[in-house]
């Protein structure tokens, strides 16, 4: 399974190109393209807001600068 995932432990994004993502990931959408807005939106449903403000983004923001 492809696509972006929250890794609660690192309190970051994670990459999954292929393969199977550890279990304690949270599936955060399968659009390997999305930018770090698009992330955060999605994170917001499921996140509290100090959670989210401490997570890395950096995959997502390199990628898209």
């Amino acid at each position: 399974m492809s696509g972006i995932f929250y890794n609660p432990g690192a309190r970051r994004l994670v990459p999954v190109f292929e393969g199977t993502p550890q279990p304690e990931w949270a599936f955060v959408t399968h659009n390997l393209e999305a930018s770090a807005h698009q992330c955060r939106r999605i994170l917001r449903e499921f996140l509290p807001a100090d959670v989210l403000s401490n997570v890395d983004f950096g995959w997502c923001e390199q990628r898209n600068s």
